[in-house]
């Protein structure tokens, strides 16, 4: 039912743990897709010694974290693309908890979880209620709830929408989700089912990147919406103050002369 992709690059340190995380899920119809993107560590070689035929190893040049989802997405053999980054972790219901979802909202196509940061502890009590986000915008204004790794995606989607932009190396998964937002309602249980891995050696960092290949150059504000464009400024105006915060200057011109009309 699940295809599990997992994009691989230099975390031996972490992929076996998050291996096991996917294989002690209570909900057990699901493939593993292990797109290794060019390790040049020994992670690869740890994949390997997980002994388990739902898992495939897929071994690729090196071409960044969205060639490996896309890649991914493309050998998926079920209808239900899930992410999971390789130092990030799940609850053993995890899978369980969308499938539930995907029961009771069988005409929908987007599904989330929620998540937690590694630094954080689980909450004692459970909330399992289930929210439906038909502005995907307007909530992510407010907290960018649709992480990655928490994420379940038709198939069906992707044909229509298209899948994470190669171009992009950092808000290439911010760039996706806006694709989807303007044509799909998000389905969010509010169940903390992951945990986002914030000490990994080599996370992305929005910051350290340059602007020409971030989503940050690559917004058109024409035919958007009140909320769209509410949200598109707001991602502006972050990376605007946090440039003026760092001294960044190069990039703090670079948004005011391409955003400037939209941003008065």
């Amino acid at each position: 039912m699940f295809s599990v992709v997992i994009p691989l690059y230099n975390k031996e340190f972490s992929i076996k743990r998050t291996l096991e995380s996917v294989l002690n899920q209570t909900f057990s119809n699901f493939e593993i897709i292990v797109v290794n993107d060019g390790s040049t560590d020994d992670s690869l070689e740890v994949a390997k010694l997980i002994n388990d035929s739902r898992v495939r190893i897929i071994d690729q040049h090196n071409g960044g974290v969205s060639s490996a989802r896309n890649r991914g997405i493309k050998e998926g053999q079920y209808e239900w693309i899930v992410f999971l980054d390789a130092d990030d972790l799940w609850e053993p219901n995890h899978l369980e908890t969308i499938n539930s979802m995907i029961v009771k909202f069988p005409n929908d196509r987007v599904f989330c979880t929620s998540f937690i940061r590694s630094t954080e502890n689980l909450p004692v009590e459970k909330d399992r209620k289930i929210s439906i986000i038909e502005d995907y915008f307007e909530e992510a204004s407010k907290y960018h709830f649709f992480w990655t790794s928490v994420t379940c995606i038709n198939k069906t989607v992707f044909n229509d929408v298209g899948v994470f932009n190669e171009r992009l190396s950092r808000g290439e998964d911010l760039d996706l989700w806006a694709r989807i937002g303007k044509k799909y309602r998000f389905i969010r249980s509010k169940e903390v089912t992951a945990i986002y891995v914030q000490d990994s050696d080599n996370k992305l960092s929005f910051t350290k990147t340059s602007l020409d290949k971030s989503i940050l150059n690559n917004i058109s504000f024409q035919g958007l919406n009140k909320s769209q464009a509410a949200y598109f400024k707001k991602l502006i105006l972050r990376k605007i103050r946090f440039s003026i915060l760092n001294g960044d200057f190069r990039v703090l011109m670079k948004l005011i002369l391409k955003y400037n009309i939209n941003l008065l």
